[in-house]
């Protein structure tokens, strides 16, 4: 791999003039060239004995490939610095497993990051008695804009973000991954935005607990778009779901059931401004609590299961007849009263061009596979 990065380097082009001028052409050719020679694949255990080595040797656009297997940190803490890279497992998160000692974040993403995690457990699943204070599995630092991808995140404990913290002013990207079983003793068990600006898309937020509020997601003064996720059996003593702090949060086709709390089991806000448009919020204890609405709060097109706002702006309370909900299958069936029920605007329709279907299986952004 060193020979091949010296080689590159030595490489060089020979650029064409005319008068004196350097064309424009020949100055574009020789960046794109450069550019796209630059990336390489490093993999890990072949070339290098751990990931931590792997990623202080790598260039930015290199990709680092990891052998399935339990790598155990013996620091404690992955640390990937301000790159642009691609971490992925060769076969999937739960053959890859990335284990941290507690007290530090499992993955620490440093600002200016724009990383993509791709396919792997994070966990500290054997030190639950230990807990870092921001971000038990990743912590996402200011500025920085990783992808967190196609990755289990569980067994991790925090005081704040058992599962993932997103620190001010970063914008991750969290998609198609699982958050379960991790705690945070005082807000976000699954995850804490604080002043970000998160993506939260297509993911599995499943028993998560916090003990104060936030059990699946704890959003305070940030702007997260949180859609298409289903969140299960999540609990906290207000927002067992989702609890915003001076928010301003779209939160959008999500099915959101059986989460506990005092106030808010579903959904709980204050302060901030949430626009809740196509959701189903189903079983909770307490399905939705604030303490006032704003006529930009107000829900629009969701089930809603204790009645609040029934018959307003296409609000329902009716059974949303899912698949299989005892065992986490909340696809809708044939005959659901939330299918096709969402917001007309086209700009909510399913992916097939048909009206929204209420839920996580519903909208632009919809992904079957959930």
């Amino acid at each position: 791999m060193q020979q091949f990065r010296d080689n590159r380097k030595q490489h060089s082009l020979r650029v064409i003039c005319k008068g004196g001028r350097i064309a424009l052409w020949g100055i574009l050719f020789i960046f794109v060239f450069a550019t796209n020679s630059s990336a390489g694949t490093l993999q890990v255990p072949n070339d290098y004995p751990t990931i931590q080595e792997a990623v202080d040797a790598s260039e930015p656009g290199d990709t680092i490939i990891v052998a399935s297997g339990l790598y155990r940190l013996s620091s404690g803490n992955l640390y990937i610095s301000k790159k642009s890279l691609t971490l992925k497992s060769a076969k999937g998160a739960r053959d890859t497993i990335i284990e941290g000692r507690g007290g530090n974040p499992v993955i620490t993403l440093a600002e200016d990051s724009r990383a993509v995690i791709d396919g792997f457990t994070v966990t500290s699943r054997n030190n639950v008695d230990t807990k870092a204070v921001r971000g038990g599995g990743i912590y996402c630092a200011p500025s920085s804009s990783p992808t967190i991808t196609n990755s289990i995140i569980t067994g991790n404990n925090a005081v704040f973000g058992g599962g993932i913290f997103c620190a001010p002013w970063s914008s991750p990207i969290i998609k198609n991954n699982v958050v379960s079983g991790n705690r945070a003793v005082r807000f976000g068990g699954g995850i804490f935005s604080l002043m970000a600006s998160p993506k939260v898309v297509n993911n599995r937020i499943v028993r998560n607990e916090a003990s104060n509020a936030g059990g699946g997601i704890f959003c305070n003064r940030d702007t997260p778009r949180i859609t298409n996720n289903i969140l299960w059996k999540n609990k906290a003593k207000s927002g067992g779901g989702i609890s915003c702090d001076r928010s301003y949060s779209g939160i959008i086709n999500n099915t959101i059931s059986r989460n506990t709390a005092s106030f808010g089991g579903g959904i709980f806000f204050e302060g901030g401004s949430v626009r809740i448009i196509n959701n189903i919020l189903w079983e909770n204890r307490d399905d939705l609590y604030a303490a006032s609405f704003s006529s930009s709060s107000r829900p629009d097109h969701s089930n809603i299961g204790d009645g609040d706002f029934r018959g307003v702006t296409g609000n329902i309370s009716a059974d949303p007849v899912f698949a299989d909900s005892e065992n986490g299958d909340f696809r809708l069936k044939p005959d659901s009263p939330c299918l096709d029920t969402g917001n007309p605007d086209p700009i909510f329709n399913d992916p097939d061009g048909s009206r929204n279907d209420m839920g996580a299986y519903g909208g632009p952004e919809a992904n079957k596979s959930l």
